[in-house]
Protein backbone atom coordinates (compact mmCIF):
# COMPACT_ATOMS: atom_id res chain seq x y z
CA UNK A 1 0.00 0.00 0.00
CA UNK A 2 1.60 3.25 -0.97
CA UNK A 3 1.62 6.17 1.13
CA UNK A 4 -0.80 8.60 1.51
CA UNK A 5 -0.88 12.18 0.42
CA UNK A 6 -2.33 14.45 2.92
CA UNK A 7 -4.89 16.80 2.35
CA UNK A 8 -7.95 18.18 4.06
CA UNK A 9 -10.40 15.72 3.05
CA UNK A 10 -8.22 12.80 4.21
CA UNK A 11 -7.22 14.39 7.52
CA UNK A 12 -10.88 14.15 8.30
CA UNK A 13 -11.10 11.29 10.48
CA UNK A 14 -12.67 8.60 8.50
CA UNK A 15 -16.14 6.57 10.31
CA UNK A 16 -14.67 3.05 10.01
CA UNK A 17 -14.00 0.21 13.02
CA UNK A 18 -11.24 2.31 14.67
CA UNK A 19 -7.71 -0.67 15.04
CA UNK A 20 -6.23 -0.54 18.51
CA UNK A 21 -2.68 0.01 20.18
CA UNK A 22 -2.57 -2.65 22.66
CA UNK A 23 0.11 -1.93 25.15
CA UNK A 24 2.92 0.28 25.40
CA UNK A 25 6.12 -1.17 24.36
CA UNK A 26 9.43 1.40 25.03
CA UNK A 27 10.57 4.38 24.87
CA UNK A 28 13.98 4.70 22.56
CA UNK A 29 16.08 7.60 23.41
CA UNK A 30 19.36 9.28 21.58
CA UNK A 31 22.41 9.02 23.65
CA UNK A 32 26.46 11.04 23.40
CA UNK A 33 27.76 7.50 24.52
CA UNK A 34 26.21 4.12 24.27
CA UNK A 35 28.63 2.36 26.98
CA UNK A 36 28.35 5.15 29.55
CA UNK A 37 24.16 4.98 29.27
CA UNK A 38 23.84 1.33 29.32
CA UNK A 39 26.04 1.75 32.97
CA UNK A 40 24.12 4.77 34.00
CA UNK A 41 20.73 2.93 32.89
CA UNK A 42 21.63 -0.62 34.53
CA UNK A 43 23.68 0.48 37.75
CA UNK A 44 22.25 4.31 38.93
CA UNK A 45 18.36 3.33 37.21
CA UNK A 46 18.55 -0.07 38.03
CA UNK A 47 17.91 -1.21 34.86
CA UNK A 48 18.46 -4.89 33.52
CA UNK A 49 20.06 -5.14 30.03
CA UNK A 50 17.82 -7.16 27.54
CA UNK A 51 19.45 -6.59 24.47
CA UNK A 52 23.02 -5.32 23.41
CA UNK A 53 24.01 -4.84 19.74
CA UNK A 54 26.46 -2.13 17.85
CA UNK A 55 24.78 0.95 17.93
CA UNK A 56 22.19 -0.08 19.97
CA UNK A 57 20.66 -1.38 23.22
CA UNK A 58 17.32 -2.05 25.56
CA UNK A 59 17.44 -1.93 29.06
CA UNK A 60 14.21 -2.68 31.09
CA UNK A 61 13.44 -0.32 34.13
CA UNK A 62 10.69 -1.30 36.03
CA UNK A 63 7.72 -1.88 33.39
CA UNK A 64 9.29 -0.57 30.32
CA UNK A 65 11.80 -1.16 28.49
CA UNK A 66 14.30 2.07 27.08
CA UNK A 67 16.12 1.55 23.97
CA UNK A 68 19.51 3.78 23.87
CA UNK A 69 21.11 4.54 21.08
CA UNK A 70 24.17 6.95 20.03
CA UNK A 71 22.70 10.12 17.87
CA UNK A 72 24.18 13.57 17.50
CA UNK A 73 21.35 15.07 19.02
CA UNK A 74 17.88 14.77 20.36
CA UNK A 75 17.72 14.34 24.22
CA UNK A 76 15.91 17.42 26.02
CA UNK A 77 16.72 20.76 25.17
CA UNK A 78 19.61 21.84 27.89
CA UNK A 79 16.78 24.73 29.45
CA UNK A 80 13.07 22.41 28.21
CA UNK A 81 11.10 20.27 29.99
CA UNK A 82 9.72 18.47 27.11
CA UNK A 83 10.01 15.67 26.55
CA UNK A 84 10.75 14.22 29.91
CA UNK A 85 9.76 10.58 31.04
CA UNK A 86 8.91 9.95 34.25
CA UNK A 87 8.97 7.01 36.83
CA UNK A 88 6.50 6.25 39.21
CA UNK A 89 8.17 5.62 42.91
CA UNK A 90 6.55 5.03 46.24
CA UNK A 91 7.46 6.80 49.76
CA UNK A 92 9.99 4.49 50.75
CA UNK A 93 11.81 4.99 47.54
CA UNK A 94 11.35 9.24 47.09
CA UNK A 95 14.25 9.85 49.37
CA UNK A 96 16.35 6.79 49.24
CA UNK A 97 16.06 7.90 45.41
CA UNK A 98 17.56 11.03 45.80
CA UNK A 99 19.73 10.24 48.40
CA UNK A 100 21.21 7.48 45.12
CA UNK A 101 21.31 10.15 42.89
CA UNK A 102 23.58 12.13 44.97
CA UNK A 103 25.69 9.50 45.45
CA UNK A 104 26.02 8.78 41.91
CA UNK A 105 26.92 12.69 40.81
CA UNK A 106 23.63 13.46 39.33
CA UNK A 107 22.32 16.57 40.16
CA UNK A 108 18.52 16.64 41.15
CA UNK A 109 15.75 18.99 42.08
CA UNK A 110 12.51 17.67 44.26
CA UNK A 111 9.48 19.38 44.19
CA UNK A 112 5.54 19.15 44.44
CA UNK A 113 2.48 20.82 42.85
CA UNK A 114 0.44 20.54 46.35
CA UNK A 115 2.39 18.94 49.04
CA UNK A 116 0.56 15.88 48.58
CA UNK A 117 2.73 14.37 45.49
CA UNK A 118 6.14 14.43 45.59
CA UNK A 119 8.20 15.20 42.41
CA UNK A 120 11.60 15.08 41.54
CA UNK A 121 13.70 15.75 38.05
CA UNK A 122 16.59 14.55 36.79
CA UNK A 123 18.49 14.25 33.85
CA UNK A 124 20.97 11.08 32.27
CA UNK A 125 24.75 12.19 31.33
CA UNK A 126 23.12 12.66 27.66
CA UNK A 127 20.52 15.27 28.69
CA UNK A 128 17.30 13.20 28.84
CA UNK A 129 14.97 14.13 31.46
CA UNK A 130 13.14 12.44 33.48
CA UNK A 131 11.12 12.34 36.47
CA UNK A 132 10.31 10.99 39.75
CA UNK A 133 6.54 10.69 40.59
CA UNK A 134 5.61 10.07 44.74
CA UNK A 135 3.03 8.40 46.30
CA UNK A 136 1.23 10.76 48.24
CA UNK A 137 1.92 10.86 51.87
CA UNK A 138 5.51 10.67 51.11
CA UNK A 139 7.82 11.64 54.58
CA UNK A 140 8.78 15.27 54.61
CA UNK A 141 6.41 16.48 51.76
CA UNK A 142 5.45 19.47 53.11
CA UNK A 143 8.89 20.55 53.01
CA UNK A 144 8.94 20.65 49.25
CA UNK A 145 9.14 23.58 47.10
CA UNK A 146 6.11 24.00 45.04
CA UNK A 147 6.67 24.43 41.11
CA UNK A 148 6.71 27.82 39.44
CA UNK A 149 2.50 27.47 38.29
CA UNK A 150 1.85 26.81 42.09
CA UNK A 151 3.91 29.83 43.06
CA UNK A 152 7.11 28.91 43.69
CA UNK A 153 10.90 29.07 41.52
CA UNK A 154 11.01 28.54 38.24
CA UNK A 155 12.80 24.99 37.75
CA UNK A 156 16.32 25.38 36.56
CA UNK A 157 16.17 22.50 33.55
CA UNK A 158 19.84 23.86 32.51
CA UNK A 159 21.16 23.47 35.93
CA UNK A 160 20.06 20.03 35.81
CA UNK A 161 22.94 19.14 32.92
CA UNK A 162 25.98 17.59 33.70
CA UNK A 163 28.73 15.75 32.74
CA UNK A 164 29.10 12.42 34.93
CA UNK A 165 32.05 11.39 36.59
CA UNK A 166 32.01 7.92 36.72
CA UNK A 167 35.28 6.76 38.95
CA UNK A 168 33.72 9.84 41.85
CA UNK A 169 29.79 8.11 40.96
CA UNK A 170 31.46 4.52 41.80
CA UNK A 171 33.13 5.65 45.46
CA UNK A 172 29.89 7.02 46.39
CA UNK A 173 28.17 4.20 45.53
CA UNK A 174 30.47 1.84 47.61
CA UNK A 175 28.77 3.32 50.70
CA UNK A 176 26.39 1.11 52.25
CA UNK A 177 22.65 1.85 51.13
CA UNK A 178 19.80 0.39 50.29
CA UNK A 179 18.97 0.75 46.52
CA UNK A 180 16.11 2.70 45.56
CA UNK A 181 13.11 1.02 42.72
CA UNK A 182 11.00 2.61 40.93
CA UNK A 183 7.72 1.40 41.21
CA UNK A 184 6.49 1.27 37.53
CA UNK A 185 6.71 3.83 34.21
CA UNK A 186 4.20 6.68 34.52
CA UNK A 187 3.93 8.38 31.38
CA UNK A 188 5.77 10.42 28.66
CA UNK A 189 5.12 14.32 28.23
CA UNK A 190 6.31 15.69 24.89
CA UNK A 191 6.94 18.75 23.31
CA UNK A 192 4.36 19.71 20.66
CA UNK A 193 3.51 22.62 18.41
CA UNK A 194 -0.26 23.40 18.40
CA UNK A 195 -2.10 22.07 21.53
CA UNK A 196 -5.26 22.41 20.41
CA UNK A 197 -4.54 20.10 16.98
CA UNK A 198 -2.60 17.61 19.14
CA UNK A 199 -5.46 17.03 21.22
CA UNK A 200 -7.50 16.35 18.45
CA UNK A 201 -4.88 13.83 17.02
CA UNK A 202 -3.90 11.70 20.33
CA UNK A 203 -7.92 11.25 20.89
CA UNK A 204 -9.20 10.90 17.30
CA UNK A 205 -6.36 9.08 15.49
CA UNK A 206 -4.48 7.36 18.16
CA UNK A 207 -7.74 6.67 19.98
CA UNK A 208 -6.59 8.02 23.50
CA UNK A 209 -8.93 9.27 26.62
CA UNK A 210 -8.14 13.17 27.28
CA UNK A 211 -7.86 13.13 30.81
CA UNK A 212 -6.08 16.39 31.98
CA UNK A 213 -6.26 19.46 30.40
CA UNK A 214 -5.27 22.99 31.97
CA UNK A 215 -3.79 26.09 29.47
CA UNK A 216 -0.37 25.15 28.10
CA UNK A 217 -0.44 21.14 29.03
CA UNK A 218 -2.75 18.07 28.58
CA UNK A 219 -2.86 14.24 29.47
CA UNK A 220 -4.09 11.55 27.06
CA UNK A 221 -4.52 7.92 28.01
CA UNK A 222 -3.57 5.81 24.91
CA UNK A 223 -3.37 1.73 25.55
CA UNK A 224 -3.03 2.43 29.27
CA UNK A 225 -0.09 4.67 28.87
CA UNK A 226 -0.24 8.34 29.66
CA UNK A 227 0.87 10.96 27.19
CA UNK A 228 1.85 14.22 28.00
CA UNK A 229 1.55 17.16 25.35
CA UNK A 230 2.59 20.72 26.06
CA UNK A 231 3.77 23.66 23.88
CA UNK A 232 5.57 25.58 26.76
CA UNK A 233 9.20 24.28 25.86
CA UNK A 234 11.05 21.62 24.00
CA UNK A 235 11.55 19.91 20.88
CA UNK A 236 10.21 16.82 19.32
CA UNK A 237 12.04 14.22 16.84
CA UNK A 238 14.13 16.10 14.41
CA UNK A 239 13.00 16.12 10.74
CA UNK A 240 15.19 13.34 9.81
CA UNK A 241 16.09 11.35 12.73
CA UNK A 242 15.40 8.12 14.76
CA UNK A 243 15.55 8.66 17.85
CA UNK A 244 13.50 9.36 20.81
CA UNK A 245 10.67 7.55 19.40
CA UNK A 246 7.84 5.79 21.66
CA UNK A 247 6.27 2.38 20.38
CA UNK A 248 3.09 0.87 20.52
CA UNK A 249 2.37 -2.95 21.06
CA UNK A 250 -0.52 -3.57 18.10
CA UNK A 251 -2.70 -7.39 17.62
CA UNK A 252 -2.23 -8.85 14.39
CA UNK A 253 -5.54 -8.53 13.25
CA UNK A 254 -4.83 -4.48 13.68
CA UNK A 255 -1.54 -4.41 12.31
CA UNK A 256 -2.70 -3.84 8.52
CA UNK A 257 -5.89 -1.96 9.22
CA UNK A 258 -3.62 0.50 11.40
CA UNK A 259 -1.75 1.40 8.50
CA UNK A 260 -4.62 2.22 6.50
CA UNK A 261 -6.61 4.25 9.60
CA UNK A 262 -3.43 6.42 9.23
CA UNK A 263 -3.55 6.98 5.58
CA UNK A 264 -7.09 7.66 5.57
CA UNK A 265 -6.64 10.40 7.90
CA UNK A 266 -3.71 11.95 6.78
CA UNK A 267 -0.58 10.42 8.39
CA UNK A 268 2.52 9.62 6.29
CA UNK A 269 3.26 6.00 6.75
CA UNK A 270 5.58 3.86 4.86
CA UNK A 271 5.97 0.28 4.17
CA UNK A 272 5.74 -2.27 6.69
CA UNK A 273 8.99 -4.03 7.60
CA UNK A 274 10.27 -6.62 9.76
CA UNK A 275 13.38 -7.91 11.34
CA UNK A 276 12.65 -11.81 10.85
CA UNK A 277 10.11 -12.55 8.49
CA UNK A 278 7.60 -12.49 11.85
CA UNK A 279 7.45 -9.38 13.64
CA UNK A 280 5.85 -6.10 11.84
CA UNK A 281 7.02 -2.23 12.05
CA UNK A 282 5.94 0.76 11.05
CA UNK A 283 6.78 4.27 11.97
CA UNK A 284 4.62 7.04 11.61
CA UNK A 285 4.70 10.85 13.15
CA UNK A 286 2.30 13.14 14.83
CA UNK A 287 1.58 16.61 13.30
CA UNK A 288 4.12 18.33 15.49
CA UNK A 289 6.99 15.08 14.47
CA UNK A 290 7.55 13.14 16.71
CA UNK A 291 8.08 9.75 16.09
CA UNK A 292 6.03 6.93 17.15
CA UNK A 293 6.42 2.92 16.14
CA UNK A 294 4.26 0.28 15.61
CA UNK A 295 5.13 -3.15 16.83
CA UNK A 296 3.46 -6.62 16.27
CA UNK A 297 5.77 -8.98 17.79
CA UNK A 298 3.84 -12.52 16.76
CA UNK A 299 1.41 -13.74 14.50
CA UNK A 300 1.79 -11.31 11.91
CA UNK A 301 1.68 -13.97 8.74
CA UNK A 302 1.94 -10.77 6.38
CA UNK A 303 5.16 -10.05 7.36
CA UNK A 304 6.73 -13.07 6.05
CA UNK A 305 6.43 -10.77 2.45
CA UNK A 306 7.91 -7.66 4.02
CA UNK A 307 11.49 -6.23 2.98
CA UNK A 308 13.96 -6.83 5.62
CA UNK A 309 15.74 -3.91 6.98
CA UNK A 310 18.96 -3.26 6.77
CA UNK A 311 20.72 -3.98 9.32
CA UNK A 312 19.12 -7.52 9.55
CA UNK A 313 20.26 -8.58 6.34
CA UNK A 314 18.04 -6.78 4.14
CA UNK A 315 17.79 -3.79 1.64
CA UNK A 316 15.23 -1.42 2.94
CA UNK A 317 15.93 1.78 4.69
CA UNK A 318 13.16 4.02 6.39
CA UNK A 319 13.00 7.45 4.99
CA UNK A 320 12.63 9.13 8.05
CA UNK A 321 12.50 12.81 6.83
CA UNK A 322 9.80 11.57 4.16
CA UNK A 323 7.08 10.71 7.22
CA UNK A 324 6.69 14.52 8.43
CA UNK A 325 3.71 16.23 6.82
CA UNK A 326 1.69 19.44 7.60
CA UNK A 327 -1.93 17.74 9.42
CA UNK A 328 -5.39 19.18 8.27
CA UNK A 329 -7.61 18.03 10.85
Amino acid sequence: METTATSTSQARVVSVRQPRFSGFSHASLPVRDLEQSKRFFTRVMGGELVHDIEGFAEVRVADVIIGLSEQPGGWTERDAEYPHYAFFIDRENYWLMKEWLDRHGVPNRPWTRDHKTALMYFRDPSGNLFELYGDRGCEGIGSLPLGPRQGGQPIDFGGLNYRWDEKSAAAGAQKETRKPRFSGFGHASLAVRDLEQSKRFFTQVMGGELIHDVEGFAEVRVAGVIIGLSNRSGQWTAWDAEYPHYAFFIEAQDFLPMKAWLDRNGVKTHQPWTRDGKKGLMYFRDPSGNLFEIYCPKDLKEAASFPRGVKQGGSYEIDFAGLNYEWQG
